[in-house]
């Protein structure tokens, strides 16, 4: 049976920092991404800049998420 990571170990492995993400990644259903959750999109600055849509943004990195980080306990699954 294995444990879940601590807070420290989740931000160590995928840097979370402030309020990038609705609830920690992780706590959501096991195998799941950020990359296939409503709530991801896009802000268009240049470039595209991968963003939680359930946080407010700031104009540069700091609300940048990983698309490949562990789903959190808001994920809703997209439909095709």
């Amino acid at each position: 049976m294995s444990t879940r990571p601590t807070m420290e170990e989740l931000r160590a492995r995928v840097g979370v920092q402030g309020k990038k993400y609705a609830d920690m990644p992780g706590t959501g259903p096991a195998g799941r991404t950020c990359r296939s959750c409503v709530a991801l999109v896009y802000s268009a600055s240049g470039s595209r800049y991968p963003k939680c849509g359930r946080t407010k943004w700031t104009r540069g990195d700091a609300t940048t998420i990983r698309v490949t980080s562990p789903a959190c306990r808001l994920y809703e699954e997209q439909q095709p």
